[in-house]
């Protein structure tokens, strides 16, 4: 995990990147530059965010870079909150690419256990935009 750990960091100071994610199987990790824009070795671990997926857990993803809305105007309540159940098929954001709102509808039946892409932020192909738990998991 050290070894996976120093890849990302060096990773995230080479590209320009402000914040860097990876995920396989139970392990999410997630990086971010301190506020100087700067990761350094030197910097203490709790610099970084750094996080485990529950093995229940499913991603729903961007299927293409845009800007992620949580909801389909400033004026109305999101799509969904945290704790929400949704179905299969439910709208749960639009992703706006190429001038086109695209609704991003929940691939399968579960609750919401987190909204990992913020309103109004763009978003790259692949990146989590919202993780749900099986619908049988209540807690």
């Amino acid at each position: 995990m050290d070894v996976l750990l120093d890849r990302l960091v060096t990773l995230l100071n080479e590209s320009g990147l402000r914040e860097i994610e990876f995920e396989e199987g139970d392990v999410h990790i997630r990086l971010v530059k301190d506020g100087k824009g700067t990761v350094r070795p030197d910097t203490p671990a709790a610099a970084f965010v750094t996080t485990a997926a529950a093995p229940a857990d499913h991603a729903i993803v961007a299927g293409l870079t845009g800007t992620f809305y949580r909801a389909p105007s400033p004026e109305v309540p999101p799509f969904v909150e945290i704790g929400d159940h949704v179905e299969e098929g439910q709208t749960i954001g639009l992703l706006e690419a190429m001038k086109m709102l695209n609704p991003i509808e929940a691939d399968r039946a579960g609750r919401i256990t987190a909204i990992a892409a913020e309103n109004g932020a763009l978003v790259t192909r692949g990146a989590v935009l919202v993780r749900l738990a099986k619908p049988d998991d209540r807690s």
